[in-house]
């Protein structure tokens, strides 16, 4: 029970490191240029090394490894998105 939990904690981690560091180096500039570094920085290493994963075993033959990535890159993406506006939302409330 504890291996699919350590899991998503660990795409959650490699996904909002990144991401947060995106939105900090992007800190002084427009809105929509913070939200596309914070969430390019969120894909940056969990889709790569998804598709490596993905692409390099040996699957049973109903598994579709496209799939795979396209699942797990969606998830990266959410977690950028949900990241994003958390840090948007600590913004806005210290500039009051």
């Amino acid at each position: 029970m504890t291996g699919p939990i350590f899991f998503i904690a660990i795409i959650v981690i490699v996904a909002v490191l990144p991401a947060i560091i995106g939105w900090k180096l992007s800190q002084k500039r427009d809105q929509i240029v913070r939200m596309a570094s914070t969430i390019l920085a969120g894909q940056f290493i969990l889709t790569p090394a998804m598709a490596l994963i993905a692409l390099s075993e040996n699957r049973v033959g109903d598994e579709n490894p496209v799939q795979t990535i396209v699942i797990y890159a969606v998830m990266a993406l959410t977690i950028s998105i949900m990241t994003f506006v958390i840090l948007e939302i600590r913004k806005t409330r210290h500039d009051k």
